[in-house]
């Protein structure tokens, strides 16, 4: 007799033989746990392949649709999420204790942190924008001292702070560099009489520089780039040349080979020392005739009184180095008195010159923006921009390799790096024979 047989007494289970094994079920789910491992890194890695392969294949439309917003969202995330503890390590929050009862009668001590408050995150391509609200005891001032601490925090490559309303600042990271590489000039068909666009500014927008009513000095080393801001003047400004609006004059004592290639777009050049002392002059007159002549307060545009944009390139050579002492002092008293007078005729300067000093450009206070390309010494960058600015605009640090590059006040009072177009032979040549006008011998003498 079999002991372990069931006893016939006793009624079956009805369960029996339908129950759950847990070491299968253990067994099942680890296969289910795994066979997802493995399928999401079979997806994630096909993801990442064809990632690869959209980057290869169209690396703009990777960079529209994947790329950038990626990375405009990481910069949000970072200023909605690490601002407190930013602004906490900048010395720009303050903390106070906070003494608590609890329910069981026991006091706590804690301490209460308040930051300035984040209104609005704003980003583009190259740019983080915050705009704060300053804290209680605070101020504005506060808030823009320490941009240089934010932005060595975020990695940015520059920053620039504006009050915008009472106790609120917008700040301006520059997350990407825009102006590492140069880009050729698109020559424009935009008739303009106030100004030209030359390049780009730091945050990627355009680089657009105002000639109207003010006197434009540009500063650099050889090789800086101050022909592609001549060109961008003198290019910029042709199809209003052509309309009759804006007429261009030159002094290039350099022999003229700088503008020979553009020559048809300047009613007048002058080459040597004497003709240019007779074209300082020829202006000077016709200054004081338009003073005479005016009776509104703002001079604008038109084909009967053009605005006059005399271009000197090598300014020095004109103010300093001129054999005839009396003629370099007629030249030198002409044009200070064009500069300080002429803007609000309609009549500016555009000069170009390698060395700041007093001694090379008598006049240097007249002008009245500056353009900072690559310079040689913190001296240098304090004669073109003003005192304390090198910090903040270090041209003597560009590199020889970046030319065009350089910096600008805005009318704001502050500081942007920008890059001008280069303009090829080509683009000079084509643009001065669309544009240009076919001068006679005796139309050449003419100004206006």
């Amino acid at each position: 007799m079999n002991p372990f047989a069931p006893d016939p007494g006793v009624p079956a289970d009805p369960y029996s033989g339908r129950g759950v094994d847990l070491i299968d079920l253990i067994n099942y789910l680890t296969h289910l746990v795994i066979a997802g491992v493995v399928w999401s890194i079979v997806i994630v890695c096909l993801a990442a392949l064809a990632a690869v392969a959209w980057r290869q294949s169209s690396p703009d439309t990777y960079e529209q649709h994947v790329a950038a917003p990626a990375r405009r969202m990481r910069w949000r995330l970072w200023a909605l999420f690490g601002w407190s503890r930013v602004a906490k390590a900048c010395g720009l929050s303050a903390s106070e204790q906070v003494t608590r009862k609890a329910l069981d009668g026991k006091t706590t001590t804690a301490t209460k942190w308040t930051h300035p408050r984040v209104l609005s995150v704003g980003t583009s391509e190259h740019c983080l924008r915050i705009t704060v609200r300053t804290r209680t005891g605070q101020t504005v001032d506060d808030l823009e001292r320490a941009v240089p601490a934010i932005r060595d925090a975020l990695r940015a490559h520059s920053a620039r702070a504006t009050v915008v309303s009472p106790a609120t600042v917008r700040m301006e990271f520059v997350m990407r560099p825009h102006l590492s590489t140069a880009e050729t000039a698109v020559p424009t068909r935009r008739i303009a009489t106030t100004g030209v666009e030359l390049g780009r500014r730091e945050n990627g927008s355009l680089w657009t520089l105002r000639i109207a009513e003010r006197q434009t000095l540009t500063v650099g080393c050889s090789g800086s780039g101050k022909g592609s801001i001549f060109w961008g003047i003198a290019g910029g400004f042709g199809p209003a040349v052509k309309a009759g609006v804006v007429r261009l004059l030159a002094i290039d004592l350099k022999y003229g080979i700088e503008v020979s290639i553009g020559a048809r777009l300047f009613t007048k050049i002058a080459t040597t020392e004497t003709d240019a002392v007779k074209t300082l002059a020829a202006v000077e007159a016709l200054m004081d005739q338009r003073g005479a002549d005016m009776n509104t307060r703002q001079h604008t545009a038109s084909p009967s009184m053009p605005l006059i944009v005399l271009m000197i390139d090598e300014l020095a050579g004109l103010t300093a180095y001129m054999a005839d002492p009396a003629m370099r002092k007629e030249a030198n008293a002409s044009l200070s008195r064009i500069l300080s007078k002429g803007r609000g005729l309609g009549i500016v300067v555009a000069a170009f010159v390698q060395d700041p000093r007093k001694e090379a450009i008598p006049m240097r206070g007249l002008f009245t923006q500056t353009i900072a390309l690559r310079l040689r010494s913190r001296d240098e960058v304090a004669m073109v921009l003003g005192d304390g600015l090198a910090d903040v605009a270090p041209a003597h640090r560009i590199s020889p390799n970046d030319p065009g590059t350089g910096y600008v006040i805005d009318e704001d009072g502050q500081v942007t790096k920008v890059r001008s177009d280069f303009w090829t032979d080509g683009q000079i040549s084509a643009t001065a024979k669309k544009y240009g006008r076919t001068r006679t011998p005796k139309e050449g003498q003419r100004h206006e």
